[in-house]
């Protein structure tokens, strides 16, 4: 086996090598701005009213919910990009390794944030469970754990993206007519398993796997796939307009069709994917003198969806009880989501991910050698010498054998994020090759 820092070399090598093959497009990051920045005046102006009545109105209202849609589907067109090159175990950790340390700062952060305010505001004081919960991405799942930031409802659509790509890929299932179907079934069961079984009152082993694995949303990833294949001259255009076209009517089915106005915003922003998957550059001069703060912008966009939400009702709070209008509380509220982001990404992110880029041969070979020992050890464990029953008292001998428990079946969570966020990751955005 090759030395770590062989192995690091090699890595941050190929990872050069690919920069170079795919040199980055100001149509990206023009498309991650509008996306990421739309979700933050959206949840501003529109949510946060909603969640908290006290904070509204605004000067004006976003409602159309498209960012978070878009940023799911520009992460699936770059997951059928990156996963390619390479090995897929080194393509996933670099994903995780990314996306999840700022999760879990910016998770602690707003549940730090939100427990010293939420008695004083009337607000819900989030728990311990809570807490847990969120940073093992169950959120969905049960209604015993409430979301700290309905915005982080990406993250576990994200992760279980990933891994299923990491999984299918080496195995050919991302190929040919098994892909094909793959796709339109991403599009197709969903709105079947919504209509036949997913309702209110269905079962709640349903609910729970259905809005766990938010199979409302997992057509946005074949949105994606479908961009990449007709990029890359593996699916007509024909095809891919249907596709695209079946995928708005399902996303819009999702919602018994009462947000039409979104579906529509989103059909829009698709057709710049589209034309910036698959036509030149977007290199215009009006672009081409904004394009150091857009690249800017784009750069910190994961981090700035991760503290947009939550952290930004809160100062919202603060500045109405100080009597700030509603001019300022907007403009305060994005720009502490753009310092925070800025600072997550600075401090937390880049840092973070490189070094576990450079050391994932190492956690990976001393992950795998404890395991190996701490088997080793329970296996290994001497056993309890079963006790002689006693014959004049006739009890039973005593077993050391721990007595089964069952586990309970949470109940699954109503399905908030839906209107807290419109799906919209992605963070998920931060899958694109930097």
């Amino acid at each position: 086996m090759p030395p770590v820092a062989d192995t690091c070399e090699l890595v941050q090598t190929l990872e050069t090598a690919n920069q170079k093959r795919s040199p980055r497009k100001i149509s990206w990051d023009v498309l991650r701005v509008v996306a990421v920045y739309s979700v933050v005046i959206q949840h501003i102006t529109h949510q946060a009213p909603i969640n908290h009545p006290e904070l509204g109105p605004y000067p004006f209202l976003l409602p159309l919910q498209y960012g978070a849609s878009t940023l799911m589907v520009i992460s699936a067109y770059f997951v059928c990009v990156t996963v390619r090159r390479g090995g897929t175990r080194r393509w996933l950790w670099n994903r995780l390794a990314r996306l999840l340390p700022p999760y879990v700062v910016a998770l602690v952060l707003a549940y730090a944030a939100t427990c010293a305010v939420a008695t004083a505001f009337g607000w819900y004081f989030p728990t311990p469970t809570d807490l847990v919960g969120n940073l093992l991405l169950i959120q969905a799942w049960s209604p015993e754990f409430h979301w700290i930031d309905a915005a982080y409802w990406t993250m576990p659509v994200q992760i279980m993206a990933f891994v299923a790509a990491a999984m299918l890929w080496p195995r050919r299932w991302l190929r040919g007519r098994r892909l094909t179907a793959l796709l339109w079934t991403l599009v197709v069961a969903p709105v079947v398993i919504r209509y036949l079984w997913r309702q209110e009152d269905a079962a709640l082993w349903i609910r729970c796997a259905f809005d766990g694995l938010a199979l409302h949303r997992v057509a946005l990833f074949g949105a994606g796939a479908a961009i990449w294949l007709w990029s890359q001259r593996r699916m007509s255009l024909p095809h891919l307009s249907a596709y695209l076209f079946a995928a708005l009517v399902a996303q819009d089915a999702h919602t018994y069709f009462t947000d039409g106005p979104s579906t529509v915003a989103f059909g829009v922003v698709l057709v710049g994917v589209v034309a910036a998957a698959g036509g030149p550059d977007w290199d215009i001069p009006v672009i081409r003198a904004m394009a150091g703060p857009i690249r800017w912008l784009a750069g910190i966009s994961f981090g700035v969806y991760l503290v947009h939400q939550e952290l930004g009702f809160i100062l919202a709070r603060f500045l109405l009880d100080a009597g700030v209008n509603a001019w300022g509380r907007l403009i305060a509220s994005v720009a502490l989501a753009v310092g925070l982001g800025w600072a997550i990404t600075r401090f937390v992110e880049r840092p973070v991910h490189a070094w576990l880029v450079a050391n994932g041969p190492r956690i990976w070979h001393g992950t795998r050698d404890f395991a190996a020992a701490l088997g080793k050890a329970v296996w290994e464990l001497p056993t309890v010498p079963a006790q002689p029953q006693a014959d004049s008292s006739g009890a039973t001998p005593v077993s050391s054998a721990p007595s089964d428990r069952p586990v309970s079946q949470a109940r699954t969570a109503t399905p908030g994020p839906d209107s807290s966020a419109e799906l919209d990751g992605v963070a998920m955005a931060s899958s694109q090759v930097r």
